[in-house]
């Protein structure tokens, strides 16, 4: 794990899900560059073309899941009190949903603490192949060698996450019409708060997958206890592992 100086201060911004920010704060400042540049804003409301505005909602940054679901429950609620005007609520819902098929871009393109520039005067000053600064003052980030790739999903939420609502429309759709998702467990989950039977289908295709690797993995092992010379020391370890891993 990698220790970052202490005078670095991590950004305070708290996201719409109670988290906080994980990337460090512009120096002398408390927020970090992005959210520097970009904070929750007030927008006023109009009715019909009316001079004087009717109220306001805060619009939150859009950086995850349920800062765009927090603004979807508004649109509705502003629909249902005749506050908005239909077309206006259409046009807002259009750009949630461009803005929910961007989560899995911004998540990919999420940099490393130690990539994240703290003083934007200095930028100039960073060498080509360095980071704007590190713990160790290489320029590099020691978590760099810890291995492991972390673009590799290493669970079905993990995958389901990844997807956009484009593709998870698109997924439910595809499965439906091979019979592998019922049409009435999607409208459960539509109407009825009930599971995503894609998430469950998901589950269901890593459970199969992962039950097979082991069936080849126990396959392989056998087959070369097979070719190890009967009753020597090398066919009874070989054998005690495979018996010691089910």
């Amino acid at each position: 794990m990698a220790s970052y100086p202490i005078e670095i201060r991590r950004c305070r911004h708290i996201r719409t899900n109670g988290t906080q920010c994980g990337s460090p704060a512009l120096k002398g400042k408390e927020l970090c560059f992005y959210h520097d540049q970009n904070r929750p804003r007030p927008a006023e409301l109009y009715i019909d073309g009316e001079r004087y505005c009717d109220g306001q909602i805060m619009i939150p940054v859009f950086e995850d899941a349920h800062s765009i679901q927090t603004v979807i429950q508004q649109v509705v609620q502003l629909m249902l009190q005749r506050r908005i005007d239909r077309k206006d609520a259409g046009l807002l819902l259009y750009a949630l949903q461009i803005a929910s098929g961007n989560l899995k871009t911004m998540q990919a393109e999420k940099a490393k603490p130690t990539q994240m520039v703290v003083e934007p005067e200095k930028a100039g000053e960073t060498p080509l192949g360095m980071t704007p600064w590190s713990a160790s003052g290489k320029g590099h980030d020691c978590d760099e060698a810890a291995g492991g790739d972390p673009t590799v999903p290493t669970s079905p939420e993990e995958i389901y996450d990844s997807m956009s609502v484009e593709e998870r429309i698109a997924m439910r759709k595809d499965l439906a019409g091979k019979g592998l998702v019922r049409q009435e467990d999607i409208e459960d989950f539509l109407w009825k708060d009930a599971p995503d039977p894609l998430l469950v289908a998901i589950q269901r295709q890593w459970e199969e997958r992962e039950r097979k690797a082991r069936e080849q993995k126990a396959i392989s092992e056998s087959v070369g206890e097979q070719e190890l010379p009967p009753g020597s020391i090398q066919a009874c370890r070989a054998r005690s592992a495979r018996m010691g891993g089910r």
